[in-house]
């Protein structure tokens, strides 16, 4: 009997063996776990505790834990003066003082966990993880509230600190730590608990170094000019635009790698008459052109000879460069002037039926020969005489206008020697077969602007879908605006109306030290403008108005041919 047994376990351990081993896969345990650990107060440090005293404050939880980017998610408000640290054991939370830390006199302090404390497993947060005390004989219960936007595009801010200052001196935020803070959340909505009733300055601040001061000119910054008062009978719910600073024009730097061009690098883009360039007279030609956040001074001397630059903004000198002497029939030797870009010979350019051709050359233009530039008509080659000029805002262009037919071919010719540049560098020839894109392809955009007020003046912005500058338009207020753009390219376009204060004609961003805030935009996104669609709009110049009225007219249609009749 005792051998039958045997028999019979130690076969059905080899099939059990078996089934497992051709079973082997992940084992599932059955629902997720989504719950996130729960605190236990009896084996925690008290929260909310008054009269504190510094101490290793514990918080144990009912299942093991994992800390995740501690760093950034525990934040202490008041600041600490000194580093503190957070560490874990098991299923407890430890956050201990520096041994150097003083803690402020009757202060409510709260420590604020973030999403920091998770479980082990499935690395579900613990939500809202505070600890409270109050250094003295109760826990402040006043609440600050609001709203961080953009000031340029009033997208919320995410990750802004909020802060608050007791003490009103307007050094204090490049000097101190707040009293209070807090910090946006992805929708730019913040919320400051346990403050006390008090009278406080407000300040925002995208911190890039992570101290909580404004000591950075690349840092973005908002605050509001008079101080908020927290009473236990009001309710505090702020809204504070963000921005920043307008950066002091500085020289960074110069360029002179080549005969002929000098680069200035600036801090931003100079505004006009902002910069002054002279230089010593050693008979050469010069144009200046500035692009971007550069100034270009091209520059063509008669022999060689080294000469000096002087750059001076807001009328003081601050740099003074020396152009050494530079072999020019080294750099003309075997030179032509050429496009900026190369043209395949076989390609045909599309061209804009309404718009003058735009030829980019590589160096300033000085003048151009019409007896050398061909326009050619249809198949049969007829010749026409264009409209040719020189671009004044770049010289760099060549702009070539004629009231082109659609559907028609067109030849460019630009025979040897037709343009000369300043240099006096001329081209070899060229032909270029264009293509004219019909009317149709495009759109008309009508934007008429209401509510204007006499005492206020305004820029207009038309920017493109990439919110890239169409064109840019002073309005006064005691004028009546109405702008028609003919065959414009189809897509969308948005509207930026900024109230232009300082009558500059462009927008300005705020400055703490002035106490300015930047002007009043907004922008407004209109109507898609579809080939052969019209678009009329209008747009209120009041920031609470929308767009009144955007209409799109479809393009007529011929009518249907008739059905042919049965004999």
């Amino acid at each position: 009997m005792r051998n039958i047994l045997n028999t019979f376990f130690l076969t059905l351990l080899i099939y059990l063996t078996f089934i497992g081993c051709a079973n082997q896969g992940q084992l599932t345990g059955g629902k997720k776990d989504t719950t996130p650990p729960a605190l236990d107060s009896l084996k925690s440090t008290p929260n909310y505790q008054t009269n504190f005293k510094k101490q290793t404050i514990t918080l144990a939880f009912d299942e093991w834990l994992q800390l995740n980017d501690v760093f950034k998610q525990v934040v202490v408000s008041p600041p600490l003066q000194e580093k503190f640290d957070v560490s874990l054991k098991r299923k407890t939370v430890r956050f201990e003082f520096d041994e150097e830390e003083v803690l402020r006199e009757n202060a409510t302090y709260t420590i604020n966990f973030g999403t920091c404390v998770q479980d082990l497993s499935e690395r579900n947060p613990v939500a809202d993880l505070r600890f409270v005390f109050s250094t003295g004989d109760f826990i402040d219960s006043l609440e600050v509230k609001g709203t961080v936007v953009d000031a340029l595009d009033k997208k919320p801010i995410k990750d802004a600190l909020v802060m608050l200052y007791d003490n009103l001196a307007d050094t204090v935020v490049r000097k101190e730590k707040p009293f209070y803070f807090g910090k946006t959340d992805d929708d730019g909505n913040f919320i400051i608990k346990n403050v006390r009733a008090d009278t406080f300055k407000t300040f925002a601040l995208i911190d890039g170094n992570s101290n909580y001061l404004f000591d950075n000119d690349t840092e973005k910054i908002g605050f509001l000019k008079d101080p908020i008062i927290v009473t236990d009978s009001t309710e505090v719910a702020l809204q504070l635009q963000i921005f920043q600073e307008e950066p002091a024009l500085e020289l960074k730097g110069e360029e002179v790698k080549k005969y002929g061009r000098l680069a200035f690098g600036f801090s931003r883009k100079p505004l006009e008459d902002e910069v002054n360039i002279t230089f010593n007279n050693v008979g050469q030609k010069t144009y200046l052109h500035t692009p971007k956040d550069s100034v270009i001074l091209w520059y063509d001397v008669p022999q060689d000879t080294s000469w000096k630059v002087y750059v001076a903004i807001d009328t003081a000198t601050n740099d003074t460069i020396k152009i050494s002497k530079i072999s020019r029939s080294k750099f003309l030797k075997d030179r032509k002037l050429e496009l900026a870009k190369v043209i395949p010979p076989t390609s045909k350019i599309d061209v804009h039926p309404i718009n003058p051709i735009k030829i980019e050359f590589k160096h300033p233009l000085e003048s151009f020969d019409t007896s050398l530039i061909t326009l050619l008509v249809d198949t049969l080659l007829q010749k026409v005489n264009p409209q040719v000029e020189i671009d004044s805002t770049d010289k760099r262009n060549l702009l070539v206008n004629f009231n082109f037919k659609e559907k028609t071919p067109y030849q460019l010719q630009l025979l040897a020697n037709a343009v000369t540049d300043l240099y006096g560098l001329k081209n070899d020839s060229l032909n270029m077969a264009l293509n004219i894109k019909a009317k149709n392809e495009f759109g008309d955009l009508t934007l008429n602007v209401v509510d204007l007020k006499t005492e206020k003046s305004y820029v207009l912005e038309l920017l493109d879908k990439n919110n890239n500058l169409v064109e840019s338009i002073p309005i006064s207020g005691d004028t009546v605006f109405k702008k028609v753009y003919r065959t414009i390219e189809t897509g969308e376009y948005s509207v930026r109306m900024i109230q232009d204060n300082n009558n500059n004609g462009k927008w300005d961003t705020g400055n703490y030290d002035n106490q300015s805030q930047p002007e009043p935009l907004f922008t407004r996104v209109l109507e898609e403008v579809r080939a052969g669609w019209e678009v009329d709009a209008e747009v209120s110049a009041d920031e609470k108005t929308k767009v009144k009225k955007a209409e799109a007219t479809p393009p007529e249609r011929p009518p249907a041919n008739p059905k042919p009749g049965r004999n």
